[in-house]
């Protein structure tokens, strides 16, 4: 009998638990996976937040980005940069909306509101939290047009007003009840020449901008959450000194948010821990930790901005299979880290995002999408796996539908074992969903049944396995 027969065999004849103690055969990897659906161990953590809603200046023109954007199912919307994926609209942004800065704050006529209350009510309808980022998008101008370091107290009360207008009515406006406003964004941001991007102080004049403006901002709003300020990486000299300035001046802090572009999973975790530390070190035990820009990165911003770099093929890493089994296998992680929210930038469109310019989706989407279909069967349940590189994560719903998703990152080509023990459903009734560059979220090939156990050929060095029944 040939040998790999032998092999084969033997696997067949195993049970799941033993497959997973097994060595590789020959070049392929074994991959097991143990799901308990008799075991619920809490709720799913919905970190599937984003960067923008769907782009609203181009939609007369044919290209529209909504239903991509439903299909997600996202948790969250954090709005920055939104004047940026919207040319020529003024929205979102605090200079937009009050774009005269020595107009009264207190005369409605002086407030620019339409284009942002249009984007907010398309981001809610399916159900998605807004987070709102007070303050301006990023320049990248060589001028540095919109850089600034604005009057705190006037700029508190412009903030005041745009709170008021989607939360209490003020203006014709809303009642939202949007929860989070978070105080500008990467104040420490400034390019390799020294130039700023955001704020164009230095951090300590920002520390005492933020302390000011949360105050009087918290006073007339108790009931919101305020933070900030969306430092570009997680350092002690950023948030640590930025959380114990604002607790000896007994600021508010209902949230610390911070960004980080990597491609390590571990420094996924280890940063989160880091600021849960920081928070109950001074006092904000009760404050939440929002990751709110994220995004694989493997490389550099001195590589892709090198003037006679492979822009093409590096930007081709940012929106590959790859890049979204990155994102499912952190957002899978996270679910047992102290972080609250998360916000990937971003949908999109463009280079960062999940859909290119004309609404077509990357590969990188499609992973995301699973992780939203996930979230749907809110039940977590007790999931193990052979290889920390292959994180594992499985709901069920009230009516006993189960999904099962599984991040395979760079594990390369092989095979998965998923093992459904206590499943009270036909084995056979369950899909196998693939994504891995040539499948989008579509029935894997090749897959077998033996009693409780899927095994599931892997033919991708990244791939996301979705199952469902």
């Amino acid at each position: 009998m040939n040998s790999h027969v032998k092999i084969l065999m033997y696997f067949m004849l195993l049970s799941p638990i033993a497959l997973a103690v097994c060595a590789e055969s020959g070049d392929l990897k074994k991959i097991q996976i143990s799901v308990n659906c008799a075991k619920q161990i809490g709720k799913i953590k919905k970190l599937n937040g984003v960067n923008f809603g769907p782009k609203i200046s181009s939609e007369s023109a044919g290209i529209v980005f909504r239903k991509q954007f439903y299909d997600l199912n996202v948790h969250s919307v954090r709005l920055h940069d939104v004047s940026l994926q919207n040319p020529g609209l003024m929205i979102v942004d605090t200079d937009m909306i009050f774009p005269i800065a020595h107009a009264d704050v207190s005369d409605p006529r002086n407030y620019i509101f339409k284009p942002t209350d249009d984007y907010i009510e398309i981001c809610i309808k399916d159900g998605a939290e807004v987070i709102y980022r007070l303050g301006p998008s990023i320049d990248h101008s060589e001028a540095k047009y919109r850089t600034g370091m604005p009057e705190a107290k006037k700029w508190a009360e412009i903030c005041c007003n745009i709170i008021a207008h989607y939360n209490e009515g003020w203006a014709n406006g809303y009642k939202f009840g949007i929860k989070y406003w978070e105080i500008w964004n990467e104040p420490n941001c400034k390019n390799s020449d020294g130039s700023k991007t955001m704020w164009a102080g230095t951090l300590d004049e920002f520390n005492k901008f933020y302390i000011e403006v949360s105050k009087i901002i918290k006073a007339r709003f108790p009931d919101i959450k305020i933070g900030g300020p969306a430092h570009t990486h997680c350092a002690e000299e950023l948030g640590r000194k930025f959380i114990s300035e604002a607790a000896k001046a007994k600021a508010p802090i209902d949230f610390y948010s911070w960004h980080c572009y990597g491609s390590d999973l571990k420094h996924m975790v280890s940063q989160v821990k880091k600021v849960r530390k920081w928070l109950d070190e001074f006092g904000y035990g009760n404050a939440e930790a929002h990751l709110n820009e994220w995004h694989y990165f493997p490389m550099t911003f001195s590589e892709l901005r090198a003037p006679n770099s492979d822009k093409q093929q590096l930007y081709s890493k940012l929106t590959n299979v790859e890049s979204g089994v990155f994102a499912t296998a952190t957002m899978t992680i996270w679910q047992d880290a102290p972080i609250d929210v998360a916000n990937f930038y971003y949908f999109g469109p463009g280079t960062w995002g999940l859909v290119d310019m004309s609404g077509l989706e990357y590969d990188l989407y499609y992973p995301f999408k699973a992780f939203g279909k996930i979230i749907r069967r809110a039940n977590r349940l007790e999931a193990k796996t052979s290889d920390e590189a292959a994180p594992v994560l499985a709901g069920i719903d009230e009516d006993g539908k189960v999904s099962i998703l599984a991040s395979l990152f760079k594990t390369g080509r092989g095979t998965l074992f998923v093992e459904l023990k206590n499943f009270k459903g036909k084995m056979d009734s369950l899909k196998v969903l693939m994504c891995d560059g040539n499948k989008k979220l579509e029935p894997a090939d090749g897959v077998k049944i033996h009693g409780s156990t899927l095994e599931i050929p892997i033919n991708a060095d990244s791939s996301c396995i979705l199952i469902e029944n």
